[in-house]
């Protein structure tokens, strides 16, 4: 014999929520509306459940990000500005190619 759960649900049409669902639920053909609020439940329930993960990874995700605000930007470095490696790096090659002895040079 199969096994079967019963569930009375009473609605207050003065609710809007409650009113929402009674015209849902009446728009359901009798005889199908078991089948349709059950499936109605278990991808409500389906939905929260990935939504949930979602909100986990992207937390976890941005914990390592910082943002830094528009005024809190240092300025940007404008074209033709030069790091101060790169002339270091030109310097050196410059007097590298003074000390050579080689005859290419």
């Amino acid at each position: 014999m199969a096994e079967k759960r019963r569930l009375n649900l009473s609605l207050n049409l003065s609710a809007p929520h409650q009113r929402e669902a009674w015209n849902i639920l009446r728009a359901i053909p009798s005889g199908k509306r078991t089948d349709a609020v059950c499936r109605m439940i278990c991808d409500s329930h389906r939905r929260d459940v990935l939504l949930e993960g979602i909100r986990t990874v992207i937390h976890e995700e941005l914990r390592g990000v910082e943002f830094i605000s528009a005024k809190e930007k240092t300025e940007e470095p404008q074209a033709g500005d030069v790091d101060e490696n790169v002339l270091g790096f030109l310097l050196a090659l410059q007097q590298e190619e003074g000390d050579t002895t080689d005859p290419l040079f």
